[in-house]
C-alpha cells in the first residue's frame, strides 16, 4: 500500500488513525466496567440519590466517572466520556425480557451433565453488560450498554466452570433482526441453548429447522432438559457433524443462520469460511450473529496495516502468530501495490464490503 500524500490526505488519515485510538481506548475502558461489581450497589445508589435529590442513573454514570478516574475538568475528557461512555449506557425495563416466549415458556431445571453445568445465573443490580450489537458512526465504534435496577436472572450454561452459553438481553436483541428475516427451510450452525431455533420454531412461515452441532453432550443435555418446553419441537432436527462438511456446498434452504462463536474475536475464522461459502448456495440467505461487529473487527485490522504502511516499517508479513496476523497478511497481500491518492479511494479500502471481498479469494 502506497500514498500520494498531500495536505488533505495527510490530513485525513490523521484523523482515521485518531478515530482508530479512540476506538481502542474506549474499548478498553468499556472493558473494566462490564459485569463488574466494585464500581457501586443499589444501595449506594439508592442512598446518594435520596441524599442529593439526583436521579439514580445520573448517579451510576457518576460512578462510573469516578471509578474509571477521569478527569472531566479537561473538556476532551468531558466530551469523550459523554458521548461514548455515559451517552450509550442503559436502564432497561426487566418486564420486556421476562415477558419473552423463550423465558415465559423454558423452564429447565439446574443440572450438570459431564463437564457442564446447566443453571440460572443473573446480573446484580447495576451490572453493566452489552446488549446491542456495535455499529459505527463515520468510523467511530459505537456501543451499547445495559443495566437492570433489580437483580435479573437469565439461563446459563457454564463448561468446567465457565460461562458457555447463555439467554441474555444481549442474545434476544442481537438476534431479533434475524429472527424477524427467516421463513422458510433454515439451517442453524451451533445449537448453544436453542433460542433462536425456540422463537422462529413458533413463526408459522417457518416450516423446518436443521440445526447442525458437533458437541454429543450439548445435544443430549438439550434434548433431555429443554427441548419438551419448545411448543414446535417437531420443527427440529438435530444433526451432530462438524460444520466444516456444509463449506462449500449447495445446503438447499431458505436461510441459514451462523452462530459458532462468543464474540467476534474468536469467530471471524469461521465467518470468513461461511461468508466464502455462500456462492455455493445461491438461493439461500445467510446470517450472522454479530455480523456488524465482525466488520468493526476486519475495520480494525485493516487501519492497523494502514499505520504501518505509513510508518515505513520493514515488516515481514510471511510470519504469523495469530489468526489477526493472518488477516493482516491477507490485507498486505492485496493491497501491497495499491496507490492511495485520495480520501474517495480510502473509505472504499474501509467499506465493509471491501473489508470482506478482498478475503474471499485469497
Amino acid at each position: 500500500m502506497k500514498f500520494v500524500l498531500d495536505n488533505n490526505l495527510n490530513e485525513y488519515l490523521q484523523e482515521l488513525i485518531d478515530k482508530h485510538e479512540l476506538n481502542l481506548s474506549i474499548s478498553d475502558l468499556l472493558n473494566t466496567i462490564f459485569s463488574n461489581l466494585d464500581i457501586t450497589s443499589k444501595k449506594e445508589i439508592e442512598l446518594l440519590s435520596e441524599k442529593f435529590k439526583i436521579d439514580k442513573h445520573n448517579v451510576f454514570v457518576s460512578k462510573i466517572s469516578d471509578y474509571l478516574d477521569i478527569d472531566l475538568s479537561f473538556e476532551d475528557n468531558e466530551e469523550i466520556f459523554n458521548k461514548y461512555i455515559a451517552n450509550v449506557i442503559h436502564k432497561l425495563d426487566e418486564s420486556k425480557y421476562l415477558a419473552n416466549p423463550y423465558y415465559q415458556l423454558v423452564k429447565a431445571k439446574p443440572i450438570k451433565f459431564k463437564k457442564y453445568e446447566l443453571k440460572i445465573d443473573h446480573y446484580e443490580p447495576y451490572e453493566l453488560f452489552a446488549y446491542l450489537d456495535m455499529t459505527s458512526e463515520n468510523y467511530i465504534e459505537i456501543n451499547s450498554l445495559g443495566y437492570f435496577e433489580n437483580k435479573f436472572p437469565f439461563l446459563t450454561l457454564n463448561y468446567q466452570g465457565v460461562t458457555w452459553m447463555n439467554i441474555t438481553p444481549n442474545e434476544i436483541e442481537t438476534m431479533e433482526k434475524s429472527i424477524n428475516l427467516i421463513k422458510g427451510d433454515v439451517v442453524v450452525f451451533g445449537l448453544g441453548l436453542g433460542y433462536l431455533p425456540f422463537m422462529i420454531s413458533n413463526k408459522k412461515d417457518v416450516s423446518h429447522i436443521k440445526i447442525i452441532e458437533n458437541d454429543k453432550y450439548i445435544i443430549k443435555l438439550f434434548k433431555d432438559n429443554l427441548l419438551d418446553y419448545f411448543p414446535n419441537k417437531n420443527k427440529i432436527e438435530i444433526i451432530e457433524e462438524d460444520a466444516n462438511r456444509y463449506l462449500n456446498i449447495d445446503l438447499k434452504s431458505d436461510y441459514a443462520f451462523i452462530d459458532l462463536w462468543h464474540s467476534p474475536e474468536d469467530g471471524l475464522e469461521w465467518f470468513i469460511k461461511f461468508k466464502k461459502s455462500e456462492k455455493y448456495s445461491k438461493s439461500t440467505i445467510y446470517l450472522y450473529w454479530l455480523e456488524s461487529s465482525f466488520y468493526l473487527y476486519l475495520r480494525r485490522l485493516m487501519m492497523t496495516l494502514i499505520e504501518e504502511s505509513l510508518s515505513n516499517q520493514k515488516i515481514d508479513y510471511s510470519k504469523e502468530e495469530s489468526y489477526e496476523d493472518h488477516i493482516i497478511n491477507l490485507y498486505y497481500q492485496k493491497t501491497k501495490d495499491l496507490v492511495i491518492s485520495n480520501k474517495a479511494q480510502i473509505d472504499n479500502l474501509l467499506s465493509d464490503k471491501s473489508l470482506i471481498d478482498l478475503l474471499l479469494n485469497d
